[in-house]
């Protein structure tokens, strides 16, 4: 199985370099691309924007700074999570992670 992590700031990038220590593969993708550098040393593959990371992977993480931007993530990994699953580390309201989620449910996503 593939893992993709998308948010790789302060906590995303630890998160990440977790599944890395402990033996996944990784699929990575941030807005500074910069964040990603110790993961792709690390063997993770990068990728150009969150549609190609879900097209890669069976499982996405996120953890991003808004609710806006989960969203905008979101929206663009829509058209390729169909029977992946997306695991939500941001910090966000109850009701927006259930409103999230219920999107990527009906795009056929498991949350």
């Amino acid at each position: 199985m593939k893992y993709g992590y998308i948010g790789l700031g302060n906590l995303g990038g630890h998160l990440a370099a977790s599944l890395q220590r402990n033996g996944f593969d990784l699929v990575v993708h941030d807005l500074n691309r910069d964040l990603a550098e110790r993961h792709l040393k690390a063997g993770a593959v990068w990728a150009a924007s969150p549609r190609a990371v879900a097209e890669q992977v069976d499982h996405v993480f996120t953890c991003l700074p808004s609710p806006a931007v989960s969203e905008a993530v979101l929206d663009n990994m829509l058209p390729a999570i169909s029977g992946k699953t997306w695991i939500e580390n941001s910090t966000l309201g109850r009701d927006e992670i259930l409103r999230l989620a219920g999107r990527a449910q009906a795009s056929g996503a498991k949350v």
